[in-house]
Protein backbone atom coordinates (compact mmCIF):
# COMPACT_ATOMS: atom_id res chain seq x y z
CA UNK A 1 0.00 0.00 0.00
CA UNK A 2 1.55 3.23 -1.06
CA UNK A 3 0.44 6.67 0.50
CA UNK A 4 1.23 10.30 -0.37
CA UNK A 5 -0.91 12.73 2.36
CA UNK A 6 -2.44 16.10 0.84
CA UNK A 7 -4.58 17.49 3.37
CA UNK A 8 -7.03 16.37 6.48
CA UNK A 9 -9.55 13.54 6.01
CA UNK A 10 -12.50 15.26 4.84
CA UNK A 11 -16.19 14.64 5.36
CA UNK A 12 -18.42 13.62 2.51
CA UNK A 13 -21.92 13.12 4.42
CA UNK A 14 -21.69 9.76 5.80
CA UNK A 15 -18.65 9.02 4.64
CA UNK A 16 -15.21 10.03 4.37
CA UNK A 17 -12.27 10.12 1.30
CA UNK A 18 -8.58 10.99 3.12
CA UNK A 19 -7.16 13.11 1.18
CA UNK A 20 -4.02 11.12 0.42
CA UNK A 21 -3.24 8.36 -2.59
CA UNK A 22 -3.69 4.90 -0.87
CA UNK A 23 -3.25 1.52 -3.45
CA UNK A 24 -5.07 -1.43 -2.34
CA UNK A 25 -5.38 -3.87 -5.55
CA UNK A 26 -3.55 -3.86 -8.83
CA UNK A 27 -4.76 -1.23 -11.27
CA UNK A 28 -6.65 -1.90 -12.82
CA UNK A 29 -8.09 -3.80 -9.86
CA UNK A 30 -10.77 -6.71 -10.41
CA UNK A 31 -14.16 -5.30 -10.12
CA UNK A 32 -12.11 -2.05 -12.99
CA UNK A 33 -12.00 -5.38 -15.60
CA UNK A 34 -14.66 -6.61 -14.71
CA UNK A 35 -16.92 -3.55 -15.69
CA UNK A 36 -14.37 -3.36 -18.95
CA UNK A 37 -15.43 -6.34 -20.35
CA UNK A 38 -19.23 -5.21 -19.81
CA UNK A 39 -18.03 -1.75 -21.72
CA UNK A 40 -16.17 -3.43 -24.57
CA UNK A 41 -19.84 -5.31 -25.09
CA UNK A 42 -22.15 -1.97 -25.26
CA UNK A 43 -19.03 0.74 -26.02
CA UNK A 44 -17.82 1.46 -28.70
CA UNK A 45 -13.86 1.25 -29.52
CA UNK A 46 -13.83 4.85 -30.85
CA UNK A 47 -14.49 6.11 -26.88
CA UNK A 48 -11.31 6.07 -25.28
CA UNK A 49 -10.53 6.53 -21.61
CA UNK A 50 -6.86 7.32 -20.06
CA UNK A 51 -7.25 5.79 -17.07
CA UNK A 52 -7.96 1.92 -17.01
CA UNK A 53 -10.18 2.68 -13.64
CA UNK A 54 -13.47 3.14 -13.01
CA UNK A 55 -14.09 5.73 -10.68
CA UNK A 56 -17.04 5.45 -7.74
CA UNK A 57 -17.18 8.56 -6.10
CA UNK A 58 -14.26 11.47 -5.11
CA UNK A 59 -14.23 14.63 -3.20
CA UNK A 60 -11.53 17.70 -3.71
CA UNK A 61 -8.25 16.34 -5.07
CA UNK A 62 -8.95 12.29 -4.67
CA UNK A 63 -10.73 9.86 -6.57
CA UNK A 64 -12.04 6.42 -5.68
CA UNK A 65 -12.54 3.95 -7.66
CA UNK A 66 -15.03 1.14 -7.42
CA UNK A 67 -11.96 -1.70 -6.24
CA UNK A 68 -11.71 1.08 -3.30
CA UNK A 69 -8.15 2.03 -4.37
CA UNK A 70 -7.72 6.27 -3.69
CA UNK A 71 -6.14 8.26 -6.49
CA UNK A 72 -5.03 11.82 -6.93
CA UNK A 73 -7.16 13.17 -10.07
CA UNK A 74 -4.52 15.44 -12.04
CA UNK A 75 -7.33 15.83 -14.47
CA UNK A 76 -10.30 17.35 -13.05
CA UNK A 77 -12.52 16.51 -15.72
CA UNK A 78 -9.99 18.53 -18.66
CA UNK A 79 -10.31 21.19 -16.40
CA UNK A 80 -13.94 21.31 -15.77
CA UNK A 81 -13.81 20.71 -11.86
CA UNK A 82 -10.83 23.02 -10.75
CA UNK A 83 -12.48 23.66 -7.62
CA UNK A 84 -12.63 20.01 -6.41
CA UNK A 85 -14.54 16.86 -6.60
CA UNK A 86 -18.22 17.41 -4.66
CA UNK A 87 -17.48 20.83 -2.98
CA UNK A 88 -19.54 21.96 -0.65
CA UNK A 89 -20.84 25.25 -2.37
CA UNK A 90 -21.54 23.54 -5.74
CA UNK A 91 -23.68 20.38 -4.37
CA UNK A 92 -25.23 22.98 -2.70
CA UNK A 93 -26.41 24.83 -5.44
CA UNK A 94 -26.58 22.48 -7.52
CA UNK A 95 -29.27 20.97 -5.39
CA UNK A 96 -31.26 24.05 -4.86
CA UNK A 97 -31.56 24.37 -8.72
CA UNK A 98 -32.70 20.77 -9.17
CA UNK A 99 -35.20 20.97 -6.73
CA UNK A 100 -36.50 23.91 -8.66
CA UNK A 101 -36.58 23.19 -12.10
CA UNK A 102 -34.50 20.51 -13.95
CA UNK A 103 -34.19 21.99 -17.69
CA UNK A 104 -35.71 24.43 -19.86
CA UNK A 105 -33.61 25.30 -22.71
CA UNK A 106 -32.63 29.25 -22.09
CA UNK A 107 -33.61 30.12 -25.33
CA UNK A 108 -37.17 28.23 -25.47
CA UNK A 109 -38.27 29.51 -22.00
CA UNK A 110 -35.46 31.89 -20.10
CA UNK A 111 -34.52 31.75 -16.19
CA UNK A 112 -32.85 34.12 -13.71
CA UNK A 113 -29.18 31.74 -13.28
CA UNK A 114 -28.38 32.08 -16.91
CA UNK A 115 -28.71 36.06 -16.29
CA UNK A 116 -26.47 35.91 -13.15
CA UNK A 117 -23.58 34.14 -14.53
CA UNK A 118 -23.68 36.50 -17.50
CA UNK A 119 -23.58 39.38 -15.06
CA UNK A 120 -21.26 37.86 -12.98
CA UNK A 121 -18.67 37.56 -15.57
CA UNK A 122 -19.21 40.38 -17.09
CA UNK A 123 -18.17 41.89 -13.44
CA UNK A 124 -15.06 39.68 -13.70
CA UNK A 125 -13.65 40.43 -16.74
CA UNK A 126 -10.87 43.64 -16.93
CA UNK A 127 -12.82 46.21 -18.77
CA UNK A 128 -16.20 44.05 -19.58
CA UNK A 129 -18.84 47.06 -19.28
CA UNK A 130 -21.14 46.22 -22.25
CA UNK A 131 -19.42 42.44 -21.88
CA UNK A 132 -22.03 39.61 -22.92
CA UNK A 133 -21.89 36.24 -22.75
CA UNK A 134 -23.20 33.24 -24.85
CA UNK A 135 -23.56 29.94 -22.85
CA UNK A 136 -23.26 26.54 -24.46
CA UNK A 137 -22.69 23.38 -23.41
CA UNK A 138 -19.45 21.80 -24.87
CA UNK A 139 -16.10 23.30 -26.00
CA UNK A 140 -16.72 22.30 -29.66
CA UNK A 141 -20.41 23.85 -29.72
CA UNK A 142 -18.49 26.89 -28.13
CA UNK A 143 -16.16 26.80 -30.64
CA UNK A 144 -18.38 26.32 -33.37
CA UNK A 145 -20.32 29.11 -32.44
CA UNK A 146 -17.14 31.51 -31.63
CA UNK A 147 -16.56 30.55 -35.32
CA UNK A 148 -19.99 31.35 -37.08
CA UNK A 149 -20.24 34.44 -35.53
CA UNK A 150 -16.72 35.66 -36.45
CA UNK A 151 -17.62 34.50 -40.18
CA UNK A 152 -20.88 36.78 -39.59
CA UNK A 153 -19.26 39.75 -38.26
CA UNK A 154 -16.34 40.25 -40.15
CA UNK A 155 -17.77 38.55 -43.88
CA UNK A 156 -14.60 36.58 -43.85
CA UNK A 157 -14.73 33.23 -44.45
CA UNK A 158 -11.26 31.78 -42.84
CA UNK A 159 -10.27 30.58 -40.10
CA UNK A 160 -7.44 30.90 -37.92
CA UNK A 161 -5.74 27.68 -35.84
CA UNK A 162 -2.89 27.25 -33.22
CA UNK A 163 -0.19 23.90 -34.20
CA UNK A 164 -0.32 21.78 -31.24
CA UNK A 165 -4.11 22.93 -30.37
CA UNK A 166 -7.05 20.91 -30.07
CA UNK A 167 -10.74 22.33 -30.58
CA UNK A 168 -13.24 19.35 -30.43
CA UNK A 169 -14.56 16.27 -32.73
CA UNK A 170 -17.12 17.75 -34.57
CA UNK A 171 -16.62 18.00 -38.17
CA UNK A 172 -15.75 21.86 -38.40
CA UNK A 173 -13.45 21.81 -35.01
CA UNK A 174 -11.87 18.47 -36.03
CA UNK A 175 -10.79 20.11 -39.48
CA UNK A 176 -9.24 22.43 -36.60
CA UNK A 177 -7.60 20.62 -34.90
CA UNK A 178 -3.54 19.93 -35.22
CA UNK A 179 -1.84 16.71 -35.95
CA UNK A 180 1.53 16.04 -37.07
CA UNK A 181 1.10 13.24 -39.52
CA UNK A 182 0.06 14.76 -42.93
CA UNK A 183 -2.56 12.18 -43.85
CA UNK A 184 -4.39 13.26 -40.27
CA UNK A 185 -3.36 16.86 -40.66
CA UNK A 186 -5.92 19.89 -40.55
CA UNK A 187 -5.95 20.38 -44.14
CA UNK A 188 -6.28 16.47 -45.13
CA UNK A 189 -9.48 16.20 -43.19
CA UNK A 190 -10.88 19.76 -44.58
CA UNK A 191 -10.66 18.25 -48.05
CA UNK A 192 -12.41 14.83 -47.07
CA UNK A 193 -15.55 16.94 -45.60
CA UNK A 194 -18.56 15.25 -46.53
CA UNK A 195 -21.10 16.36 -49.57
CA UNK A 196 -24.09 17.59 -48.22
CA UNK A 197 -27.35 16.41 -49.42
CA UNK A 198 -30.89 17.84 -48.27
CA UNK A 199 -34.51 16.20 -48.33
CA UNK A 200 -37.66 16.68 -46.53
CA UNK A 201 -38.21 16.39 -42.70
CA UNK A 202 -41.13 13.76 -42.72
CA UNK A 203 -42.80 15.78 -40.06
CA UNK A 204 -46.63 16.88 -40.21
CA UNK A 205 -46.28 19.69 -37.72
CA UNK A 206 -46.46 22.38 -40.60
Amino acid sequence: MTEATLSPTVPIGQDTIPQQRRLVTEIPGPRSRELQERRKAVVPPGVHSVLPVYIDRAHDSIIVDVDGNHIIDVCGGIGVTTVGHTDEAVVAAATAQLNKVTHTLFTMTPYEPYVQVAEHLAKSIAGGEGYKTLLMNSGAEAVENGVKIARKYTGRPGVAVLEQAYHGRTMLTSTMNFKAAPTHSATARARAMYTRHRTRTPCTMG
